[in-house]
């Protein structure tokens, strides 16, 4: 079970305030979209609350939303693994996640923009007990590959305001 108890979770440098009414207690074979509107806070309850709380108990691969800065740890990982390095920076990021060993949970942060759907089949998503993954592209179907989907989403009432309301909304099974 991936787990998240329900409460009011501060990020304190990013002036927001996390408030999720309903605990998460996703199932094995989960699928996990977060939306909301950009600045809503998604990437810093990732960052700050929710990888931190999975990282307890649950081993994971984190792909962020800014490839670039990430590419010299992937391209450095992948050699010293003594794999081939592929050139370009998406076969890079999907090599080092097939190479990982890890198939307990992955996390993508706006990860789909990068890739085209031959290369998201590549990263075998099914393989994985949870997928978690941030996207403003419209792809939150329904995964047969998954017995559960879910969205978190991200509510903030106030722009200028430091709640971000989260609301648990399940997909399938209806």
């Amino acid at each position: 079970m991936l787990e998240l108890a329900a409460g009011t979770y501060p990020v304190q440098h990013a002036g927001l305030r996390f408030i999720l009414g309903e605990a998460l207690a996703l199932p094995v074979h989960s699928c996990l979209y977060l939306s909301g509107e950009n600045g809503a806070g998604k990437t810093s309850f990732l960052e700050h609350v929710l990888i931190p709380q999975l990282r307890r108990a649950h081993s994971l691969l984190y792909l962020a939303q800014d490839m670039d800065l990430e590419q010299n740890t992937i391209r450095t990982t992948l050699a010293l693994l003594g794999h081939d390095v592929p050139s370009g920076l998406t076969d890079m990021a999907v090599a080092w996640v097939r190479t990982s060993g890890c198939r307990e949970l992955i996390i993508l942060d706006e990860f789909d923009k990068y890739v085209n759907e031959e290369q998201m089949a590549a990263l075998d998503l099914p393989g994985f007990n949870w997928v978690v993954q941030v996207s403003h592209l419209d792809r939150r179907e329904k995964r047969p590959d998954f017995a559960h989907g879910y969205e978190l989403v991200f509510d903030r009432p106030r722009t200028d305001g430091a709640d971000v309301i989260l609301r648990l909304e399940r997909l399938w099974p209806a």
